[in-house]
């Protein structure tokens, strides 16, 4: 064992007790391995060590993220002065690389919609609501909206080489905003560094989630880009890259969802708060295959939240309840000489900070019971076929998600899309076909989205049984878009 794996087998001994001594306000050694047994019988927690131990088993065996750093030169037994030479990185005067575009889009909807930043980014029809209206449906009326906010800019830095790898860096954001007060100020997309080495990689900093998949999501011309049926947003993260082979890769991440933050409880608690006090990250392992014609991968995702931690007052009491969810995704695209499919299909927990339907429902026995919370189940599917063609290309995309539920007697629900009583979404379906046509730097594309809505009186368990009413909105979309 070389003296980094010692450094890194004395720092996991290291976190091991600090995570024993504070996190789990463990008392002393003795009851803490007591504890710790116990722990680990829950699948979730052996999944999490599992991955842990397969990452310390790489290390200790030597693979390429530390194998690859250049061994201090070995010392001459005829030199009287032996002088360290040091390490001459291949790539040793940094490229920088700008790029982006300058976008503009009209959107018309025949409905009232529910959509953040002035309709740009457009998510279902609302319900029909006729309320003092004399049977009229208030929300039966068309919008139309002219935007610019999507124009981007990013900056690419390639080298110099650091630790044997090869190193880029990208800082990336456009005039989106951070919330619908601020449209039109810059926002952050990514801010991250890679080092890649022959047969691993490293990701550090904010980048796409691990289910958003950069070669294969929806290229609807709609900047909503599928959700909410297609997982979607930015997380600061890190990410470990093994590539087992020429076309095979294996990744795990951990990371923290801060663009589409993860849904509290209390008003009164700052943003994100029931993803901090969890402690625990966010945690994904990545399977894929990619060649030229083909690409398929899956996906495992684990998260815990950890809602409250003050609640009730007369006694105040501390809550430790968490919210713990799995998501499976499966993905492929197939890529021919005209044409390219693209596919998706996921089952989730608790999915709302991807920008889907989904979040956690809330149980309490009484008025003074501490809540106790289960993930909101939902799963979505999407298809795409479009024409390979550079300068005139066709597509469509087909999607599909439904809300799952949770168990019965749930008394209250956080999320996007969720609820316990009144009116609510059974499921959604969208077709959206779309023309591309490219000259030079300049694109041209238009799309006609076509989304149903099926709505009906929520139950106990969150679910939709009989749906009473569908709605539906057909947005037209024209974009222009010069690339530099």
């Amino acid at each position: 064992m070389g003296a980094i794996q010692k450094k890194f087998l004395l720092a996991t001994i290291l976190l091991a007790a600090i995570y024993l001594g504070f996190v789990l306000d463990l008392q002393d050694f003795q009851f803490g391995v007591r504890k710790f047994l116990t722990i680990t019988k829950n699948a979730c927690v052996k999944i999490i060590i599992s991955v842990y131990l397969l990452g310390f088993f790489f290390v200790c065996n030597g693979t390429d993220v530390f194998a690859q750093i250049n061994p201090a030169p070995a010392i001459s037994p005829t030199a009287t002065s032996p002088t360290a030479t040091p390490d001459k990185p291949v790539t040793s005067t940094p490229t920088i690389t700008l790029y982006g575009f300058i976008r503009n889009d009209m959107n018309y909807d025949t409905r009232q919609n529910f959509f953040v930043r002035e309709g740009q980014l457009g998510l279902y029809p609302k319900d029909i609501d006729t309320a003092g209206m004399g049977g009229v449906d208030v929300n039966k009326k068309a919008q139309l909206n002219l935007l610019g906010i999507l124009t981007r800019l990013g900056v690419k830095v390639s080298g110099p080489d650091a630790f044997g790898a090869k190193t880029t860096a990208v800082i990336e954001g456009d005039f989106f905003g951070q919330a619908d007060v601020n449209i039109g100020l810059l926002r952050l997309r990514h801010g991250y560094v890679k080092l890649d080495w022959k047969k691993s990689a490293l990701t550090l900093g904010q980048t796409w989630y691990p289910l958003f998949i950069p070669e294969c999501f929806p290229g609807v011309v709609n900047f909503n880009t599928g959700i909410p049926i297609a997982p979607f947003g930015w997380a600061a993260q890190i990410k470990y890259t093994a590539k087992l082979g020429a076309k095979t890769s294996l990744s795990f991440t951990a990371y923290k969802p801060r663009e589409f933050s993860v849904p509290g409880v209390s008003n009164t608690e700052t943003t994100n708060s029931a993803s901090m006090n969890a402690v625990l990250p966010e945690l994904n392992a990545h399977l894929q295959y990619k060649s030229d014609a083909l690409l398929a991968g899956a996906q495992l995702d684990f998260s815990s939240i950890m809602p409250y931690i003050k609640y009730g007052s007369n006694p105040v009491k501390i809550s430790k309840e968490r919210v713990n969810a799995f998501t499976v995704m499966a993905y492929t695209k197939i890529t021919g000489k005209k044409l390219s499919i693209k596919a998706m299909a996921l089952l989730g927990q608790n999915t709302a900070h991807w920008v889907m339907m989904g979040g956690y429902y809330g149980y309490k026995a009484n008025a003074n019971a501490i809540e106790t919370y289960k993930p909101a189940k939902s799963t979505a599917a999407w298809l795409e076929v479009y024409s390979n063609n550079k300068k005139v290309s066709p597509g469509l995309f087909i999607g599909y998600t439904v809300n799952g539920g949770a168990a019965d007697n749930a008394t209250a629900a956080y999320g996007r899309m969720v609820g316990v009583n009144g009116r609510g979404i059974k499921d959604l379906f969208r077709v959206a076909p779309r023309l591309d046509i490219c000259s030079g730097k300049l694109k041209f594309g238009t799309e006609l989205e076509y989304t149903s809505a099926n709505y009906g009186t929520r139950g106990n368990n969150g679910k939709v049984a009989n749906p009473t009413s569908t709605v539906h909105n057909t947005r037209l979309t024209f974009s222009t878009i010069f690339n530099f």
